[in-house]
This record gives C-alpha cells, sequence and structure tokens, in this order.
C-alpha cells in the first residue's frame, strides 16, 4: 500500500510538472488533491487530464469564477431553496459535508417566478466553490485528514415524467454537465432514498451502462430508508425528518463550516476560517476585526506521510494493475511545453508512439460505446415487444415505423440516441401501467370490500 502511494504522489507531481510547463499551475490555487480529483476523472491519463484542467481553467476565467464567493450574492436564497430544497447539513461518519436533494420537490414555475436561469447556475456554482475553499478545509481540519468528496442524500420521492423532461431536465442537465467537467470527484457516495417505481425502472435499465467505481458510489435505499442512513451517519447529524435527531432545515445550512464557537477555535488556522467570520461579523454589523493571515499555509503542498496522503473515506489509490499501465504508457514530457512540430517527415517516433497511443485509445473508447449502445438498443427492442399490449396501437407502429431504420447500423450514433430516447417515454408509461393493472389483479383476488385492499 505504500508502494502505491509514492507511485500516486509520483503522478500527481508529474501531472503539475506538466501544467506547470503550461503555464497552467498556481501554488496558491491549486492543491495536491485538487490534481488528484482530476487525474483520477481520467484514469490518469496524462493528456486527458490536461485536456480537462484547461477545459476548466478557460470556464472559470470566462464566467470569472475565482471571484464568484465575494462578488455573487443570491438574495433570492430563501425563496429559491423553499422551491427547490437543496443544502448542506452536518457530517457523516468520516467528517465529509452531506449535501440533501428533494428533487421530487421542485417547483419549476416557482422558480420561474424568483430568478433567472443565469443566477440559478451561478449559486449552484457558487456551492461548490463554498464546498471546496470553505467547508471541506474546515471539515478535513477537524477530522484530522483530508476531507475532499462530499455525501450525498438524493430524495426522488414524486420524481415523475415532468421531472424527466422539459425545463427541469434541461437545468439539471446544465448543472450536471458543469458539475462533471469542473468539479470532479468531489461526490464520495450518494443515498437515493423514496425511489417511485418509474426512477427504478430507469435506474434498471441505466445500471448495466455505468462503469464500476461510479456504480460503487451510488445506494439505492430500502424502503426504510433511516436504517441504510443511519449506517453512515450519526443520528444527532441527520436531520429529524429523515429520522434522525438533527433539527434545522437546508436553509439553516446548518455544520462546522457556519457554527461561531467551531471558527473561533479554528480562528488564525485556515484562510476559509477567516474569511467566514469576516463575513458574519459583516452580515451581524459587529466589524470585528481579525488576525493577519501571512502565517496560515496554503496553496499546493504534496503530503509526505502515508496517515495524511488520503482520506480512508474513499478509494483514491487506483489498483496496481492500472498503476502498472500507467507506468508503461507514453506520456507528455513536462519539458515538451508545446504540441509537436509536424514537418512533412511526420511527427518524430516518439511523438508517434504517444499519437498512435491516444489513437488506439480513443478507437477503444468508441468501440466501447457502440458495443454499449447497441446493447441499450437490444434490451430496447425486448422491453418494446414486452411491453407491446400496453401501448396504443396506432403510437407503437408510428414509433417502429421511426425507429426501425435508423437502430443498429442504420442511423449515425446522435441519431441512434436521439431516437431511443424518444422511445423511453413511451416505454415508460407502458410500464406504469403493467404496475397499474398487476395491482388492480391483486385487489382482483383478493376479497371484495376488505380493509387491506
Amino acid at each position: 500500500m505504500r508502494h502505491l502511494h509514492l507511485l500516486q504522489e509520483a503522478h500527481v507531481e508529474q501531472f503539475r510538472c506538466m501544467l506547470q510547463a503550461e503555464n497552467a499551475w498556481r501554488r496558491e490555487d491549486h492543491d495536491y488533491y485538487t490534481l488528484l480529483r482530476f487525474l483520477r476523472a481520467r484514469n490518469y491519463e496524462f493528456d486527458k487530464a490536461i485536456k480537462m484542467w484547461l477545459d476548466t481553467l478557460q470556464w472559470r476565467q470566462e464566467y470569472d469564477v475565482d471571484n464568484i464567493l465575494d462578488n455573487f450574492v443570491f438574495h433570492e436564497r430563501e425563496q429559491f431553496l423553499m422551491a427547490y430544497p437543496q443544502g448542506y447539513h452536518k457530517t457523516d461518519k468520516l467528517g465529509r459535508p452531506i449535501y440533501i436533494q428533494l428533487l421530487g420537490k421542485i417547483d419549476i414555475g416557482t422558480l420561474k417566478q424568483i430568478t433567472t436561469e443565469e443566477r440559478m447556475i451561478k449559486f449552484h456554482i457558487q456551492e461548490y466553490e463554498r464546498c471546496g475553499k470553505v467547508i471541506m478545509p474546515i471539515c478535513s481540519k477537524l477530522a484530522g485528514r483530508q476531507i475532499d468528496q462530499t455525501f450525498g442524500i438524493m430524495d426522488v420521492k414524486g420524481v415523475g415524467m415532468s421531472h424527466l423532461s422539459g425545463e427541469v431536465k434541461r437545468l439539471m442537465t446544465t448543472m450536471t454537465k458543469y458539475d462533471q467537467d469542473n468539479y470532479p470527484e468531489m461526490l464520495g457516495r450518494i443515498c437515493i432514498i423514496n425511489a417511485p417505481l418509474v426512477f427504478k425502472a430507469i435506474w434498471a435499465l441505466v445500471k448495466p451502462l455505468l462503469n464500476p467505481r461510479t456504480l460503487s458510489k451510488i445506494q439505492i435505499c430500502q424502503s426504510n430508508y433511516t436504517k441504510d442512513l443511519l449506517e453512515w451517519i450519526d443520528a444527532e447529524n441527520l436531520p429529524e425528518w429523515l429520522g434522525g435527531r438533527s433539527q434545522g432545515t437546508l436553509i439553516d445550512d446548518i455544520g462546522p463550516w457556519s457554527d461561531p464557537e467551531v471558527l473561533r477555535k479554528l480562528e488564525g488556522q485556515l484562510p476559509a476560517v477567516n474569511k467566514t467570520l469576516k463575513r458574519m461579523a459583516t452580515v451581524s454589523g459587529t466589524g470585528e476585526a481579525l488576525p493577519a493571515l501571512d502565517e496560515v499555509p496554503d496553496g499546493y503542498q504534496s503530503p509526505r506521510s502515508e496517515a495524511s496522503f488520503v482520506s480512508i473515506s474513499s478509494n483514491i489509490a487506483p489498483s496496481e494493475p492500472l498503476l502498472q499501465q500507467i507506468s508503461s504508457r507514453p506520456s507528455i514530457s513536462a519539458d515538451d511545453g508545446q504540441a509537436a512540430d509536424l514537418g512533412p517527415e511526420g511527427p518524430s517516433s516518439a511523438a508517434g508512439g504517444t499519437t498512435l497511443t491516444i489513437a488506439a485509445i480513443n478507437a477503444h473508447k468508441q468501440r466501447n460505446l457502440l458495443e454499449r449502445l447497441s446493447a441499450l438498443e437490444q434490451l430496447y427492442g425486448q422491453q418494446m415487444q414486452r411491453l407491446k399490449g400496453y401501448m396504443p396501437a396506432n403510437a407503437y407502429t408510428r414509433l417502429q415505423g421511426r425507429l426501425g431504420p435508423r437502430l443498429g447500423a442504420g442511423g449515425t450514433v446522435l441519431q441512434r440516441l436521439e431516437l431511443l430516447e424518444e422511445g423511453m417515454e413511451l416505454l415508460l408509461r407502458a410500464q406504469e401501467l403493467t404496475w397499474q393493472a398487476e395491482e388492480q389483479r391483486k385487489r382482483n383476488r383478493c376479497c371484495s370490500g376488505c380493509v387491506i385492499c
């Protein structure tokens, strides 16, 4: 294990040197664990991790993300959270901040009256920045080890077709893309509670398409979800309305990051603490002066001991076979800086080897995507036949007429995906009808007027 830790640290340092050669790394802003998250998100493939990093830097500059904590004020926060309940509430047993969302209670009509989509997205980004720059550093200090992931609870009670299409879907898709592209590997685990039948049907279709790493983070809780949640969260940290003993709402933002007593004990130790206390003093009107931050360590610090190397809350170290692949894989040298010069003779042998490796990886990923798409199309066809009797005859015939010529090799990947998505709604509606029919058959088999039924 110690060997793997050292090898992982060596790869992070190599990644840092590559970014430094691109003038894309700043000690005060980009710490060790941030680099590690981007590497893990791209399976330690340096070329892809560098592209992801550079794209994020460009995105942050375009949207002025570095200043969003200080410059953006979401005055409508309380009304927004009432129409889209979400927020942080204390920590789990591993010290990770708990983030809770009540997706079934999203009221898109009210949200449009309260604020604009642009401000919603800005607030979403601001919360991610607060988590990374304020909440997690405080949690790490209290835990005595690095905390760089969250524990999520997603309540999907009430989620229906209206949440899977239209404006809600578009807003969620936009936010999810920002999260995946710019804040990778920040989710340690997520528990999904109150899953309705429609959600379980979708999950059954999606589950085979997820990679094992992502799948290991997702838990669909049983109907008595409190028991599952208490395996991860102490009762005093779990909200009362989820079966715990902690009072307060998501609007209250309860946690050590908002507890003045805790913050005072950490005063002078973290820039995040001092800045938070200053904001609290400004809001309260005390204007109390705080100590200078010159002596506070910040920025990139490469860990040097096994105890401080990673949080035990997640498998940060990749498997040994993966690291062996990385060690033997051609990579960009820290001295390269610029792209290889492709003259009339073509690339040099070294550059050619790297290019061929990247091309081979891309070809493999493309084949994998096509195989997964074909498997989904096959599953779709089976489900269409199974549920045919619950679909309007004209709708089934019309949809099959449109889908048939373009499934398989008959259409582009994008066309195949779009048409499968179109057919999914019909499948879900038919599935709901089968469940209703089954419930009716159960009632018919029982005695009429039974109080149980």
